[in-house]
């Protein structure tokens, strides 16, 4: 009798150690909704960080905005007082380019919303690289145009 009870053990924990290894339907269903609610809670995180970032980039280049037009304003002004009128032309037709430029930036800027950090991370990039390259180019109007001005101003 020996053998059967020996044998009766290590069946025994042989079956225990199985069952042991094996997780049940319902744990597995809970720590897949524990996975699924951290995951929500995480990208609910990220995705008011994005928000937060937009509203004070927003605030940076709205004033940047409000310069462009300062800028733009103060061009006019020297192109209105321009004596040769081909120069004149010339200095309207870049500033109108400049001034779609500076639109189509506004614009978007205002439409914008956030979708993500890699996708606000390569917005953030290329806008602040296109609106550095305009303010650039309205700084430099006068100069690197090509176009001179000939009445003094």
């Amino acid at each position: 009798m020996k053998h059967p009870i020996s044998i009766l053990t290590t069946l025994t924990l042989i079956a225990g150690f199985i069952l042991a290894g094996c997780d049940s339907p319902s744990i597995k269903m809970q720590e897949s909704e524990t996975s699924g609610v951290e995951t929500n809670a995480d990208l609910e995180m990220e995705k008011n960080e994005v928000e937060a970032e937009l509203m004070v980039y927003r605030t940076k280049n709205d004033d940047r905005i409000k310069e462009y037009n300062r800028t733009i304003n103060e061009i006019e002004k020297k192109i209105d007082n321009e004596s040769d009128m081909d120069i004149k032309v010339r200095m309207e037709k870049k500033l109108a380019e400049f001034e779609a430029t500076h639109d189509d930036l506004e614009r978007e800027m205002d439409n914008y919303k956030a979708s993500g950090k890699d996708n606000w991370d390569n917005f953030k990039d290329s806008f602040s690289s296109r609106m550095n390259d305009l303010g650039d180019s309205l700084d430099d109007f006068f100069t690197t145009s090509g176009i001179t001005a000939t009445s003094g101003n």
